[in-house]
């Protein structure tokens, strides 16, 4: 949670902004709205200032104390002290989505001098369809679980996973920023297009078995396993040329007469 000017009040994990205090994003967030009319009241009646970027010195501390309790305010400050302290963000981040304790985090989380952090364990998020994804943490060395995310927009994912990552859900790759390695799976089982899908140098195997075109398909450089095209009707628009798959390339709605003439063009490719 930010109090300062410019950073987004609903994510408590962006590098600290040292700008001018936002207090209206935070009473907007916590307090009643009639506790807001408040203290709006209250600052309304300086003279020359910004009511929209008030100084905590220019707020008169009877405004406060009338519009706030003792418990708002401590929550304010356990607020700050969160987005502050990068074990006391993942703490709170993985109570809000039930993954685990301070405990939990102290044993599957690294803490890196520069304040990146590094997960050791899968993260089980299977029942989250919006999710905030701390942006501290760099690496996961465990499997993803998104099945059920709708939508990507605004999600910032880890820059490396070790494992598996599942999105099973997601229709589309609006917004959708992978991971610069994955070393396992990629699962993308429901993507209906591939326009805005920007794929790894490098993955495991690659299931988008959802996908009817490979209009605007870039696959990525080397698939160590297998590709699952399963619905794709037709070869038009799809680009082998420079790709290696060691394992197979599964087409099962392509005519076999397309499937045979991709693998007299592509002979070192295993199609079926």
């Amino acid at each position: 949670m930010s109090i300062f000017k410019n950073n987004n009040i609903n994510n408590p994990f962006e590098a600290p902004n040292t700008g001018n205090p936002d207090f209206f994003g935070l009473f907007e967030a916590y307090l009643p709205e009639g506790d807001v009319k408040k203290v709006k009241s209250v600052l309304g009646k300086e003279d020359e200032q910004d009511p929209s970027n008030p100084n905590i010195t220019d707020i008169p501390a009877n405004g406060l104390e009338g519009a706030m309790s003792d418990e708002e305010i401590e929550k304010l400050k356990i607020a700050e002290e969160e987005r502050l302290d990068p074990l006391k963000r993942i703490i709170a981040w993985a109570k809000k989505y039930y993954l685990g304790d301070e405990d939990w985090v102290k044993e599957n989380f690294e803490f890196n001098d520069d304040g990146s952090v590094i997960c050791n364990t899968d993260l089980d998020l299977d029942f989250i369809t919006e999710l905030d994804f701390p942006e501290i943490i760099k690496y996961v060395r465990g499997y993803i679980y998104l099945n059920s995310l709708i939508s990507a927009k605004g999600l910032k994912l880890p820059d490396k996973i070790e494992g598996n990552l599942f999105l099973k859900s997601l229709t589309s790759a609006e917004g959708l920023k992978l991971p610069d390695k994955i070393e396992g799976d990629l699962f993308l089982k429901s993507l209906t297009s591939a326009e805005g899908l920007n794929l790894p140098d490098k993955i495991y195997n690659l299931f988008l078995s959802g996908l009817t075109s490979a209009e605007g398909l870039k696959l990525p450089k080397e698939i160590r396993g297998s590709l699952f095209l399963n619905r794709l009707t037709s070869t038009k628009s799809l680009d082998l040329t420079d790709i290696e798959v060691r394992g197979y390339i599964y087409l099962d709605k392509v005519p076999e007469d397309e499937k045979q003439k991709l693998s007299e063009k592509y002979p070192n490719l295993l199609i079926f």
